[in-house]
């Protein structure tokens, strides 16, 4: 749809019977001139781009309150992108529980992340998780898990119709896509 918009804008700009003058434009991917950008309500942390919603739900409904917004339940492909938003969260104060797209919602003990379906790899999860008490649990949330954690760490809980499950969620969008358009005359 950019491309489509930034052709269309160079054929309009350097139509020389309507402008009078003839320009030349030079289409460049990203944001080569650091342009600042005004991602709100994302906060962007290292390459990715996020949503604290701070609404205690269950996991379904923080699942429709991000596609609401264009974005899916954080999924962590790698240690470091939960450590940095571990590290955002720390940095901020706080403590609360987040969902994540993490679930075994399609066979239970085989922990995917919902938004791209590959398994949960990190290493991340605290003490004796995920264990599935009570038969119940099946969204992976990250936390201070315990009352005696000093990390955010992962744990399952039941997905809803549990009041003790009502958690903040993180959403995660699309790293957006930008293109800078350059007229010389």
């Amino acid at each position: 749809m950019l491309k489509i918009f930034g052709a269309l804008l160079i054929f309009f700009v350097s139509f020389e019977p309507i402008w009078g003058h003839i320009y030349a434009t030079e289409l460049k991917p990203g944001n080569p001139y650091n342009v600042p950008i005004d991602f709100k309500p994302f906060v962007q942390i290292r390459d990715g781009f996020y949503f604290f919603g701070t609404e205690q739900v269950n996991w379904y409904v923080a699942h429709e309150k991000c596609r609401k917004m264009e974005a899916d339940l954080v999924t962590f492909e790698t240690p470091e992108e939960f450590d940095a938003i571990s590290a955002h969260l720390k940095s901020k104060g706080v403590k609360s529980e987040h969902w994540t797209s993490g679930n075994d919602l399609g066979k239970t003990g085989t922990h995917n992340w919902f938004s791209n379906s590959q398994p949960i790899n990190i290493q991340r999860w605290a003490p004796k998780q995920p264990d599935n008490a009570g038969g119940k649990e099946h969204c992976i949330h990250l936390g201070y898990v315990y009352k005696t954690s000093t990390l955010f760490q992962l744990n399952d809980r039941p997905c809803s119709d549990d009041k003790n499950s009502l958690f903040n969620y993180i959403c995660e969008a699309a790293k957006p896509e930008t293109i800078t358009i350059v007229f010389k005359k």
